[in-house]
């Protein structure tokens, strides 16, 4: 057996994070797309103000308004990336039906918000 190994790399990991989304501003929402160059959900509101969505848990930091907001509007794609960009509405359907109805976790019925919090206080996660 031959035991191969390689020096460290010199580049920083880094984690881009999103910027927040305010609570309703979906209610100034033109249009949302789907970019198939970041494979991101692209939100463009009023005032030149854009959102990039980087996965479909994402989702879940937003309220219910904005996900019917979300739910309501179609999403733009090309006619390649079509049900890529359909796995996104899914996804808001998705999320709007826990945050409505809320989910087992654990034999409890839990709601979203209160997942949220129980996350972050016990593994630093951030919703």
């Amino acid at each position: 057996m031959k035991i191969v190994s390689w020096p460290p790399t010199d580049k920083e990991k880094t984690i881009p994070l999103g910027k927040k989304i305010p609570d309703g501003i979906m209610k100034t929402m033109h249009f949302w797309a789907y970019d198939e160059i970041l494979g991101q959900a692209l939100i463009v509101c009023d005032d030149d103000v854009s959102f990039r969505l980087t996965d479909p848990v994402d989702l879940l930091n937003l309220e219910r308004v904005d996900l019917e907001a979300l739910a309501q509007s179609q999403i733009r794609s090309t006619e390649k990336y079509e049900d890529i960009a359909k796995g996104w509405t899914v996804a808001v359907t998705g999320v709007l039906h826990i945050s409505k109805k809320g989910f087992l976790l654990g034999g409890d019925c839990w709601n979203l918000k209160v997942y949220a919090k129980r996350v972050t206080n016990s593994s630093g996660l951030i919703f």
